[in-house]
């Protein structure tokens, strides 16, 4: 009798650690079986390569099935009326897909590739656990309070605060990853885990967030000519002046 109630106490002991390990590697198991019938095209690999994502950073991305999409087909997906910048890319949540603006101009090169990051770093947000999670948190706030300088990662921030109030602090995780150079040694430490040079990403953002300046300067400086030449127009000239 104590035979048998000692195989069977052990095998309920197994199917409990056998139920508990399951569960701790449901979300492995699942990457698994989506990424083993996926093989990413050559766009996406090459996004992949130039932003430096590591092994598990790849995963993250490829089981998102990730899509450069055109205008038509990139808004049936990524269309968000609440959204206050421009968007280029979008993540639907965990395995639920990836898409990304499809960005021809050459002055804009890098485009596609930061927002690659961007996305893949959503999905590393969602799999953080609850005790790293507030780590990071900690660490994102704290940079962001004390030590943030570029106005342009700012002015991204205080727009996802009107629009996305409860994501403000995953999109810090996004932004800060991709588009900030200098982080404190915390950040850049946790960054590596999913980029071999994180330098490299933020200095693709770089280059074509200056030509995204070029060209807001020219827009300014066209606004304020065409301002001038209508407030000349609105003068009489004193030939014409009848008394």
């Amino acid at each position: 009798m104590k035979t048998r109630r000692s195989l069977s106490f052990a095998w309920s002991l197994l199917v409990i650690i056998g139920a508990i390990i399951g569960f701790a590697s449901r979300e492995r198991i699942m990457d698994w079986l989506v990424l083993r019938s996926y093989s990413p095209p050559t766009a996406i690999v090459q996004l992949a390569d130039a932003t430096t994502m590591n092994a598990d950073a790849r995963n993250l991305f490829y089981i998102n099935r990730p899509a450069i999409q055109e205008r038509e087909e990139f808004n049936k997906n990524c269309t968000n009326k609440t959204e206050q910048t421009v968007v280029l890319g979008c993540y639907h949540g965990n395995r639920q897909g990836i898409y990304l603006f499809k960005v021809d101009s050459a002055e804009l090169k890098g485009v596609e590739e930061v927002t690659a990051a961007h996305e893949m770093l959503h999905q590393a947000y969602d799999r953080l656990s609850t005790t790293e999670r507030k780590r990071i948190d900690g660490l994102l706030q704290d940079f962001y309070t004390h030590k943030l300088q570029d106005a342009s990662v700012k002015d991204q921030i205080d727009s996802y605060k009107k629009s996305e109030p409860d994501a403000v602090v995953n999109e810090m995780h996004s932004l800060f990853g991709t588009e900030v150079k200098d982080l404190s040694p915390e950040l850049e430490q946790y960054y590596m885990q999913y980029f071999s040079n994180r330098g490299t990403v933020v200095s693709l953002y770089s280059k074509y967030q200056a030509a995204f300046t070029e060209r807001q300067k020219q827009v300014e400086a066209y606004d304020a000519e065409l301002k001038a030449q209508k407030a000349a127009q609105l003068v009489i000239p004193k030939s014409v002046v009848k008394s």
